[in-house]
């Protein structure tokens, strides 16, 4: 076997690893999902394909995200074609050619934005593998982490004159980059779309440490969920049913603890 191949078989474990590891917590520590409403809503188990036709999903004007003093979010994303991507960008109001917090990619490279300023992992996002990619911050102890499938791979201070928390009520898309034209409508950048696939998407108020992060593996976001009344967009989501056993868990142990209710 080549080591090439050995890479591959590597990294292909890692991440199923992480799942099968995720969705055994889930049955012990969250709930995802707690009324009938969120259930016809809920995005968990559908996906959204990013490909050559235009596909804008961005934060619903009216889910508004406050200025955050530390956070967590986590992206599940497959990339299909090798090509610069993005994951998803959160821009400032009026701040066009600012990246307040995003993430992206260029062949071997991945890419982390904060206050516009870019944080680099050598590690290149294997095709065609669902892959899960976080990031914890906060600005008290001024610190960046990205984990990838589990394993953090950067662990470093931010410069301290940086702002100290995130700029409220600004514009966020998914897949592509993005600007606020002169009518206040969000419109797309078409130069580092993601060719490919994002089947969960989430933000929480809070500096989750590694095992917190494992123990949110069902749980939505308490900032930015995956839900539809939380997302506006220009064309839908799919059902997912082979993607991994973890919506499936996630689902059954949710039902289950409504019917005990």
């Amino acid at each position: 076997m080549s080591s090439r191949s050995s890479t591959l078989l590597v990294e292909r474990s890692t991440a199923i690893e992480f799942f099968l590891k995720s969705s055994s917590v889930c049955g012990f520590f969250t709930i995802c999902g707690n009324s009938a409403d969120s259930a016809r809503t809920s995005l968990w188990g559908k996906k959204v394909l990013f490909d050559v036709r235009p596909c804008l999903w961005q934060l619903h004007p009216d889910a508004v995200i406050p200025a955050l003093k530390e956070l967590s979010v986590c992206i599940l994303l497959r990339r299909k074609i090798a090509t610069p991507w993005t994951g998803f960008v959160y821009k400032a109001p009026g701040g066009r050619d600012k990246t307040e917090l995003g993430l992206g990619g260029v062949g071997s490279h991945l890419a982390v934005w904060l206050f516009g300023e870019e944080h680099r992992v050598e590690r290149e996002l294997l095709l065609k593998e669902w892959h899960s990619v976080c990031l914890t911050w906060s600005g008290q102890t001024q610190r960046l982490r990205i984990y990838i499938n589990g394993t953090c791979l950067n662990d470093t201070y931010v410069n301290p004159i940086l702002p100290q928390q995130l700029a409220q009520n600004g514009t966020l898309t998914l897949g592509v980059s993005h600007y606020v034209d002169a009518n206040d409508k969000v419109q797309q950048e078409s130069s580092t779309n993601l060719l490919g696939e994002i089947g969960l998407f989430r933000i929480w108020a809070r500096e989750w440490g590694p095992e917190e992060l494992r123990n949110q593996s069902c749980a939505d976001g308490d900032v930015v969920s995956w839900d539809q009344l939380q997302w506006k967009y220009s064309c839908p989501a799919f059902s997912q049913f082979h993607i991994t056993r973890h919506y499936t868990l996630c689902y059954l142990v949710s039902r289950k603890l409504k019917e005990k209710v």
